[in-house]
């Protein structure tokens, strides 16, 4: 006997059609299940069904807890931001000195300690307690720029909420220019910056995880330990007239090496072509000797122009002094020299361009100066 059970899915299983079939028996007669198990089977499906609906309404329906806390947290953000206030250097020495101890209480416990490894394009913060514990989980990188500083500063804000801190210092390692913009932009909005010593981290590298690594996740947190151990200094930003000035005394700096480097080697093309140029010219950066190796910058070219020549060249220049007496030993230099014969095409380029770069950054020079006296008297009582 062969009993083959046939379940009507069309109707939502409530009224089940439950059909047996009783084959291969001589008198075909039929039988069905007794209403009992049909019943039965109704219930069960009705009991499941309440069940999943029961959880689909828990998970479309928001947690009131949840939606609270999150509330709450941003209503902490908010103050938190209000009460922001950085600390510059102006702020915290007292007769030009900022002692350990004042460092130390600098750091106070409710502040967050974030410590941020600098680099050209991404820098990298780890936020601890004043304890030493970390309170990010991982490491947070950002751009370069202000996108990337602003979500820097939504993202200690958040930690400073969640772990209950009212104030944020962030420490840095200064890598060449490139912790300026970050520098101004968090002091402008309220959170105060520090500087480690690069050979600090380096010595305190193995305290971390005992290892001579050194990348640029692991590098905040060792920052961040050094501002907690008031291991740090106050970065000084100057600003208004004092900006000026230290811009124009450092490009001041650099073209007087871009002007040294150009006279060593003028130097060494006049060695080679015409080494007796220092008894000839005296001083070979004056501007005599520039006026004239612009346009004669070889012993045979001096010796086309003749001392007439020499003196013209001073005079369009609007020259004076006790030069024009040289022309006549410059000649005869020229007419002895034992300089090299070969090459001479390109030496004149080389000479040529030198003493022009040499006159064009004395000139800049005097010009930058200028500048920096102006400046200067521009600060108060300066000109006493």
């Amino acid at each position: 006997m062969k009993i083959t059970v046939k379940q009507d899915t069309n109707q939502v299983g409530i009224n089940e059609v439950v059909t047996l079939r009783q084959e291969d028996c001589d008198n075909k007669q039929l039988s069905v299940i007794s209403d009992v198990t049909i019943k039965s089977k109704q219930a069960d499906f009705r009991r499941d069904q309440k069940k999943k609906d029961k959880g689909a309404k828990k998970k479309d329906k928001p947690s009131v807890s949840g939606t609270q806390e999150q509330e709450e947290l941003i209503r902490k953000c908010e103050e938190i931001k209000e009460s922001l206030k950085s600390r510059t250097w102006r702020d915290l020495e007292t007769k030009g000195k900022f002692s350990k101890n004042d460092k130390l209480s600098f750091i106070r416990d409710d502040m967050l300690i974030v410590g941020c490894d600098i680099g050209s394009e991404k820098h990298y913060i780890r936020a601890i307690d004043t304890r030493g514990k970390e309170i990010s989980d991982r490491a947070f990188s950002f751009e370069n720029n202000e996108d990337g500083f602003r979500q820097a500063r939504e993202w200690a804000v958040d930690l400073a909420a969640r772990s209950s801190k009212r104030q944020i210092v962030i420490g840095l390692e200064p890598t060449g220019h490139y912790w300026f913009d970050l520098a101004v932009w968090m002091i402008g909005n309220g959170i105060s910056v520090v500087q480690v010593n690069p050979y600090a981290v380096k010595q305190t590298k193995e305290l971390e995880d005992n290892s001579q690594d050194k990348n640029d996740r692991k590098d905040p947190k060792l920052i961040a330990n050094l501002v907690k151990d008031g291991n740090y200094g106050m970065p000084y930003l100057p600003e208004g007239v004092y900006a000026d000035l230290r811009r124009l005394s450092m490009f001041r700096d650099q073209l007087t090496e871009d002007r040294g480097r150009a006279a060593n080697r003028l130097h060494r093309e006049m060695k080679i072509y015409f080494p007796e140029y220092k008894d000839a010219f005296g001083n070979i950066d004056g501007a005599f000797a520039l006026a004239l190796l612009k346009e004669a910058p070889h012993p045979t070219d001096l010796l086309k122009i003749g001392e007439e020549g020499i003196r013209d060249i001073w005079k369009k220049n609007r020259l004076r002094g006790c030069g024009y007496n040289r022309a006549a030993k410059i000649i005869q230099m020229a007419e002895t020299s034992v300089g090299m014969k070969d090459g001479t095409d390109s030496s004149k380029q080389a000479v040529a361009w030198f003493a022009e770069q040499l006159d064009k950054l004395t000139k800049m020079l005097s010009g930058i100066q200028e500048q920096m006296n102006r400046k200067i008297c521009e600060i108060p009582y300066a000109e006493n």
